[in-house]
């Protein structure tokens, strides 16, 4: 009897802790000016005030939604949590291969924690090629837009 009820405390004690874990990441809103083209898997949005968020009525953690502010794009991409060691506010991370930028990361900065994008088709595409053409298969240059929490 009693190593069930051990049993049943220690499932108990992890299932609390994944559904912590699971709710954690992009907490709020996030809002950022974007100067340049960039895309979201497949879809290219242009330069222009964006907003990312989880989708309404979705409690979803591994879903989120980019909107143009001033046009109706939109996109519905999965991502995974990732952990900010830096905390440097909310954000935008974006890889970029010649003049191609990939939305990659987004904080919210109200934790340590964010939300990754799977890498797209079209990225894995453009980083083949990039690679093939300088013979180089070094990383994607990173580059970050500060952005504003909430709104």
């Amino acid at each position: 009897m009693k190593k069930q009820k051990l049993s049943i405390v220690a499932t108990l004690a992890i299932i609390v802790s994944i559904s912590i874990i699971g709710i954690a990441g992009l907490d709020g809103r996030v809002r950022a000016d974007i100067p340049f083209d960039f895309m979201v898997g497949s879809k290219e949005f242009k330069a222009g005030e964006y907003t990312v968020a989880r989708p309404q009525g979705n409690n979803s953690t591994s879903t989120l939604v980019i909107r143009s502010r001033f046009s109706d794009d939109l996109a519905n991409f999965n991502v995974i949590n990732v952990t900010d060691k830096s905390n440097t506010g909310a954000r935008l991370v974006f890889h970029r291969y010649g003049n191609k930028y990939f939305l990659a990361q987004i904080f919210d900065g109200g934790s340590n924690l964010g939300a990754q994008l799977f890498k797209s088709n079209a990225e894995r595409e453009v980083e083949k090629k990039r690679d093939v053409i300088t013979q180089n298969i070094s990383e994607p240059e990173i580059l970050t837009v500060l952005a504003k929490n909430g709104q």
